[in-house]
Protein backbone atom coordinates (compact mmCIF):
# COMPACT_ATOMS: atom_id res chain seq x y z
CA UNK A 1 0.00 0.00 0.00
CA UNK A 2 2.83 2.40 0.74
CA UNK A 3 4.46 2.14 -2.71
CA UNK A 4 1.93 4.32 -4.57
CA UNK A 5 0.54 7.82 -4.13
CA UNK A 6 -2.25 6.69 -1.82
CA UNK A 7 -1.71 6.68 1.94
CA UNK A 8 -3.63 4.50 4.36
CA UNK A 9 -4.09 4.58 8.13
CA UNK A 10 -5.77 2.35 10.70
CA UNK A 11 -8.84 4.04 12.19
CA UNK A 12 -11.08 2.91 15.03
CA UNK A 13 -14.49 3.89 13.72
CA UNK A 14 -16.58 2.79 16.72
CA UNK A 15 -15.90 0.83 19.94
CA UNK A 16 -14.10 -2.43 19.03
CA UNK A 17 -14.41 -1.79 15.30
CA UNK A 18 -11.51 -0.66 13.13
CA UNK A 19 -10.73 -0.35 9.45
CA UNK A 20 -8.01 0.80 7.08
CA UNK A 21 -8.91 4.07 5.40
CA UNK A 22 -7.28 6.30 2.82
CA UNK A 23 -5.77 9.12 4.85
CA UNK A 24 -4.58 12.59 3.87
CA UNK A 25 -1.08 13.50 5.05
CA UNK A 26 -0.58 16.54 7.23
CA UNK A 27 1.36 19.28 5.42
CA UNK A 28 4.27 20.60 7.47
CA UNK A 29 7.22 22.91 6.90
CA UNK A 30 9.88 22.41 4.24
CA UNK A 31 12.25 20.70 6.69
CA UNK A 32 9.66 18.02 7.56
CA UNK A 33 10.48 14.35 7.10
CA UNK A 34 8.56 12.15 4.67
CA UNK A 35 8.82 8.52 5.76
CA UNK A 36 7.77 5.26 4.16
CA UNK A 37 6.62 3.13 7.07
CA UNK A 38 8.61 -0.05 7.63
CA UNK A 39 6.85 -1.32 10.75
CA UNK A 40 4.76 -0.24 13.70
CA UNK A 41 4.42 -1.68 17.17
CA UNK A 42 1.17 -2.33 19.03
CA UNK A 43 0.95 -1.67 22.76
CA UNK A 44 -1.73 -4.28 23.56
CA UNK A 45 -3.05 -2.95 26.88
CA UNK A 46 -3.34 0.72 25.96
CA UNK A 47 -4.52 0.21 22.39
CA UNK A 48 -7.16 -2.27 23.51
CA UNK A 49 -8.68 0.21 26.00
CA UNK A 50 -8.49 3.06 23.49
CA UNK A 51 -10.10 0.92 20.78
CA UNK A 52 -12.94 -0.08 23.10
CA UNK A 53 -13.71 3.52 24.04
CA UNK A 54 -12.49 3.07 27.62
CA UNK A 55 -10.59 6.37 27.93
CA UNK A 56 -12.20 8.60 30.61
CA UNK A 57 -13.27 11.94 29.13
CA UNK A 58 -11.19 13.81 31.71
CA UNK A 59 -8.09 12.12 30.24
CA UNK A 60 -8.79 12.84 26.59
CA UNK A 61 -6.37 15.75 26.31
CA UNK A 62 -3.57 14.05 28.28
CA UNK A 63 -3.95 10.83 26.29
CA UNK A 64 -3.60 12.49 22.90
CA UNK A 65 -0.46 11.29 21.16
CA UNK A 66 1.57 12.92 18.42
CA UNK A 67 -0.18 12.93 15.02
CA UNK A 68 -3.35 11.42 16.44
CA UNK A 69 -6.42 12.32 14.38
CA UNK A 70 -10.08 12.29 15.36
CA UNK A 71 -11.17 12.02 18.97
CA UNK A 72 -11.64 9.40 21.67
CA UNK A 73 -15.38 9.65 20.92
CA UNK A 74 -14.51 8.11 17.49
CA UNK A 75 -13.53 7.90 14.74
CA UNK A 76 -9.91 7.85 15.87
CA UNK A 77 -6.44 7.17 14.48
CA UNK A 78 -4.21 6.23 17.43
CA UNK A 79 -0.81 4.63 18.03
CA UNK A 80 2.67 5.65 19.11
CA UNK A 81 5.42 3.42 17.74
CA UNK A 82 6.35 3.81 14.08
CA UNK A 83 9.63 3.18 12.27
CA UNK A 84 10.02 4.56 8.76
CA UNK A 85 12.63 5.31 6.12
CA UNK A 86 13.06 8.78 4.67
CA UNK A 87 12.20 8.85 0.97
CA UNK A 88 13.08 12.44 0.03
CA UNK A 89 15.73 15.10 0.60
CA UNK A 90 19.10 14.86 2.28
CA UNK A 91 17.81 12.29 4.80
CA UNK A 92 16.80 9.79 2.07
CA UNK A 93 17.52 6.22 3.13
CA UNK A 94 17.90 6.99 6.84
CA UNK A 95 15.56 5.31 9.33
CA UNK A 96 13.65 7.13 12.07
CA UNK A 97 11.44 6.31 15.02
CA UNK A 98 8.44 8.58 15.58
CA UNK A 99 5.39 8.46 17.82
CA UNK A 100 2.67 8.12 15.19
CA UNK A 101 -0.47 6.02 14.59
CA UNK A 102 -0.42 3.03 12.25
CA UNK A 103 -0.09 4.45 8.73
CA UNK A 104 1.60 3.45 5.48
CA UNK A 105 3.42 6.75 4.89
CA UNK A 106 3.83 9.77 7.18
CA UNK A 107 5.08 13.34 7.12
CA UNK A 108 6.42 14.49 10.49
CA UNK A 109 8.39 17.34 11.96
CA UNK A 110 12.10 16.53 12.00
CA UNK A 111 12.22 17.45 15.71
CA UNK A 112 9.67 14.71 16.50
CA UNK A 113 11.75 11.95 14.88
CA UNK A 114 14.65 9.99 16.34
CA UNK A 115 17.26 8.85 13.83
CA UNK A 116 18.08 5.19 14.42
CA UNK A 117 21.63 3.85 14.52
CA UNK A 118 22.56 1.42 11.75
CA UNK A 119 23.00 -1.47 14.20
CA UNK A 120 19.41 -1.31 15.53
CA UNK A 121 16.92 -3.41 13.51
CA UNK A 122 13.73 -1.57 12.60
CA UNK A 123 11.53 -4.20 14.22
CA UNK A 124 13.31 -4.00 17.57
CA UNK A 125 13.10 -0.20 17.50
CA UNK A 126 9.32 -0.48 17.90
CA UNK A 127 10.04 -1.42 21.54
CA UNK A 128 11.31 2.11 22.28
CA UNK A 129 8.12 3.47 23.98
CA UNK A 130 7.56 0.44 26.18
CA UNK A 131 11.25 0.23 27.08
CA UNK A 132 11.05 3.87 28.20
CA UNK A 133 8.06 2.97 30.38
CA UNK A 134 9.96 0.08 31.97
CA UNK A 135 13.08 2.16 32.56
CA UNK A 136 11.09 4.96 34.16
CA UNK A 137 9.33 2.46 36.44
CA UNK A 138 12.65 1.10 37.68
CA UNK A 139 13.77 4.67 38.41
CA UNK A 140 10.47 5.33 40.23
CA UNK A 141 11.10 2.26 42.39
CA UNK A 142 14.55 3.46 43.54
CA UNK A 143 15.88 -0.07 43.16
CA UNK A 144 18.97 -1.34 44.97
CA UNK A 145 20.74 -4.63 44.29
CA UNK A 146 19.68 -6.07 47.65
CA UNK A 147 15.94 -5.66 46.97
CA UNK A 148 13.67 -8.67 46.67
CA UNK A 149 11.51 -7.91 43.64
CA UNK A 150 8.31 -9.38 42.20
CA UNK A 151 6.54 -8.51 38.96
CA UNK A 152 2.79 -9.17 38.77
CA UNK A 153 1.70 -9.64 35.15
CA UNK A 154 3.72 -11.19 32.32
CA UNK A 155 2.82 -8.80 29.50
CA UNK A 156 5.27 -6.65 27.56
CA UNK A 157 5.66 -3.98 30.28
CA UNK A 158 6.35 -6.56 32.98
CA UNK A 159 8.76 -8.41 30.71
CA UNK A 160 10.70 -5.27 29.76
CA UNK A 161 10.80 -4.18 33.41
CA UNK A 162 12.43 -7.52 34.23
CA UNK A 163 14.89 -6.97 31.38
CA UNK A 164 15.89 -3.54 32.72
CA UNK A 165 16.34 -4.98 36.22
CA UNK A 166 18.56 -7.73 34.85
CA UNK A 167 20.68 -5.43 32.68
CA UNK A 168 21.02 -2.47 35.04
CA UNK A 169 21.14 -4.22 38.44
CA UNK A 170 21.84 -7.91 37.79
CA UNK A 171 18.48 -8.74 39.40
CA UNK A 172 16.27 -11.54 38.06
CA UNK A 173 12.87 -10.76 39.63
CA UNK A 174 10.19 -13.29 40.48
CA UNK A 175 6.97 -13.30 38.42
CA UNK A 176 3.34 -13.82 39.35
CA UNK A 177 1.32 -14.68 36.22
CA UNK A 178 -1.99 -16.55 36.26
CA UNK A 179 -1.81 -17.74 32.64
CA UNK A 180 0.17 -21.01 32.60
CA UNK A 181 0.92 -20.66 28.90
CA UNK A 182 2.47 -17.26 29.57
CA UNK A 183 4.52 -18.82 32.39
CA UNK A 184 5.96 -21.26 29.86
CA UNK A 185 6.75 -18.35 27.57
CA UNK A 186 8.55 -16.47 30.36
CA UNK A 187 10.70 -19.52 31.02
CA UNK A 188 12.20 -19.10 27.53
CA UNK A 189 13.56 -15.62 28.26
CA UNK A 190 17.32 -15.71 28.97
CA UNK A 191 17.21 -12.99 31.61
CA UNK A 192 14.65 -14.93 33.70
CA UNK A 193 16.45 -18.28 33.93
CA UNK A 194 16.97 -17.91 37.70
CA UNK A 195 13.58 -16.34 38.46
CA UNK A 196 10.74 -17.95 40.38
CA UNK A 197 7.82 -18.00 37.92
CA UNK A 198 4.51 -19.01 39.44
CA UNK A 199 0.74 -18.60 39.52
CA UNK A 200 0.90 -17.65 43.20
CA UNK A 201 3.45 -15.83 45.36
CA UNK A 202 4.92 -15.64 48.82
CA UNK A 203 3.02 -12.91 50.67
CA UNK A 204 4.92 -10.35 52.70
CA UNK A 205 8.25 -11.26 51.10
CA UNK A 206 9.14 -8.47 48.64
CA UNK A 207 10.62 -5.01 49.03
CA UNK A 208 9.38 -3.91 45.60
CA UNK A 209 6.52 -5.20 43.46
CA UNK A 210 5.85 -3.91 39.95
CA UNK A 211 2.18 -4.33 39.05
CA UNK A 212 1.36 -4.61 35.33
CA UNK A 213 -1.72 -6.88 35.12
CA UNK A 214 -4.40 -4.14 34.82
CA UNK A 215 -6.68 -5.97 37.25
CA UNK A 216 -7.93 -5.38 40.79
CA UNK A 217 -6.94 -8.90 41.81
CA UNK A 218 -3.43 -8.39 40.45
CA UNK A 219 -3.00 -5.14 42.33
CA UNK A 220 -4.29 -6.78 45.51
CA UNK A 221 -1.76 -9.60 45.09
CA UNK A 222 0.98 -7.04 44.55
CA UNK A 223 0.10 -5.20 47.77
CA UNK A 224 -0.21 -8.42 49.77
CA UNK A 225 3.21 -9.59 48.53
CA UNK A 226 4.99 -6.56 50.00
CA UNK A 227 7.12 -6.75 53.11
CA UNK A 228 7.29 -3.99 55.76
CA UNK A 229 7.55 -0.56 54.07
CA UNK A 230 7.52 -2.22 50.67
CA UNK A 231 6.70 -0.28 47.52
CA UNK A 232 4.19 -1.27 44.84
CA UNK A 233 4.97 0.47 41.55
CA UNK A 234 1.68 0.70 39.66
CA UNK A 235 2.22 0.55 35.89
CA UNK A 236 -1.28 -0.55 34.88
CA UNK A 237 -3.65 1.86 33.19
CA UNK A 238 -7.29 1.02 33.79
CA UNK A 239 -9.18 3.52 31.63
CA UNK A 240 -12.80 3.61 32.82
CA UNK A 241 -12.45 0.31 34.70
CA UNK A 242 -13.02 0.56 38.47
CA UNK A 243 -10.48 -0.86 40.91
CA UNK A 244 -11.54 -2.53 44.16
CA UNK A 245 -9.03 -3.26 46.95
CA UNK A 246 -9.02 -4.65 50.49
CA UNK A 247 -6.74 -2.39 52.53
CA UNK A 248 -7.91 -3.42 56.00
CA UNK A 249 -5.18 -6.01 56.52
CA UNK A 250 -1.43 -5.42 56.54
CA UNK A 251 -1.45 -2.37 54.24
CA UNK A 252 -1.40 0.25 57.02
CA UNK A 253 0.41 -1.40 59.89
CA UNK A 254 3.19 -2.53 57.57
CA UNK A 255 3.43 0.96 56.02
CA UNK A 256 3.11 -0.26 52.44
CA UNK A 257 3.13 2.20 49.55
CA UNK A 258 1.46 2.38 46.13
CA UNK A 259 3.45 4.58 43.73
CA UNK A 260 2.09 5.64 40.33
CA UNK A 261 4.56 5.42 37.47
CA UNK A 262 4.15 6.96 34.03
CA UNK A 263 6.54 7.77 31.23
CA UNK A 264 5.78 11.44 30.52
CA UNK A 265 7.68 12.64 33.60
CA UNK A 266 11.09 11.43 34.79
CA UNK A 267 11.09 10.55 38.47
CA UNK A 268 12.78 12.62 41.15
CA UNK A 269 15.69 12.82 41.85
CA UNK A 270 16.56 11.31 38.45
CA UNK A 271 15.22 14.26 36.45
CA UNK A 272 17.86 16.55 37.97
CA UNK A 273 20.52 14.23 36.54
CA UNK A 274 19.07 13.15 33.19
CA UNK A 275 16.81 14.65 30.51
CA UNK A 276 14.53 13.07 27.91
CA UNK A 277 17.27 12.96 25.26
CA UNK A 278 19.60 11.13 27.65
CA UNK A 279 16.79 8.72 28.56
CA UNK A 280 16.34 7.94 24.85
CA UNK A 281 20.08 7.22 24.60
CA UNK A 282 19.86 4.85 27.56
CA UNK A 283 16.86 3.12 25.99
CA UNK A 284 18.78 2.65 22.73
CA UNK A 285 21.62 1.12 24.72
CA UNK A 286 19.23 -1.38 26.29
CA UNK A 287 17.86 -2.25 22.84
CA UNK A 288 21.33 -3.34 21.68
CA UNK A 289 20.56 -6.82 23.06
CA UNK A 290 19.34 -9.07 20.24
CA UNK A 291 17.64 -11.46 22.67
CA UNK A 292 14.79 -8.93 22.77
CA UNK A 293 13.76 -10.04 19.28
CA UNK A 294 11.95 -13.01 20.82
CA UNK A 295 9.35 -10.55 22.12
CA UNK A 296 8.31 -9.28 18.68
CA UNK A 297 5.34 -11.51 18.04
CA UNK A 298 3.05 -12.08 16.35
CA UNK A 299 4.03 -10.40 13.06
CA UNK A 300 1.03 -9.02 11.18
CA UNK A 301 0.80 -7.50 7.72
CA UNK A 302 -0.80 -4.05 7.64
CA UNK A 303 -3.89 -5.24 5.67
CA UNK A 304 -4.49 -7.84 8.41
CA UNK A 305 -4.47 -5.23 11.18
CA UNK A 306 -8.27 -4.69 11.51
CA UNK A 307 -8.89 -8.43 11.98
CA UNK A 308 -6.07 -8.73 14.52
CA UNK A 309 -7.25 -5.69 16.49
CA UNK A 310 -10.77 -7.11 16.58
CA UNK A 311 -9.38 -10.23 18.29
CA UNK A 312 -7.40 -8.04 20.69
CA UNK A 313 -10.48 -5.99 21.63
CA UNK A 314 -12.42 -9.21 22.31
CA UNK A 315 -9.52 -10.71 24.34
CA UNK A 316 -9.28 -13.56 21.85
CA UNK A 317 -5.63 -12.66 21.26
CA UNK A 318 -3.05 -12.45 24.03
CA UNK A 319 0.03 -11.07 22.29
CA UNK A 320 3.31 -9.98 23.86
CA UNK A 321 4.48 -7.20 21.54
CA UNK A 322 2.77 -7.44 18.14
CA UNK A 323 4.62 -6.13 15.11
CA UNK A 324 2.91 -4.71 12.03
CA UNK A 325 4.89 -4.89 8.76
CA UNK A 326 4.17 -2.69 5.73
Amino acid sequence: MSKNSQIYGYWVVSPSQGEIRETPVMQLSKDALSLETLCTGISPGTERLVGMGKVPEECWEKMRCLYMEGSFAFPLKYGYSLVGQANTGSERGKRFFVMHPHQSRVVVAHSDALELPDWLPSQRATLIPNMETALNAVWDAKVSQSDRILIVGGGIIGILTSFVLSKEYGIQPDFLELDRQRIQYLKQLPWLQNSHLATDCREGNYNIVFHTSSSSSGLQSAIDALAFEGRCIELSWYGTQSVSLQLGGSFHYQRKQIIASQVSAIAKPKRSLIDYRQRKEQVLGLLADSTLDILLQPVISFPELPNFMSLLYQRQAHPVSPLVEY
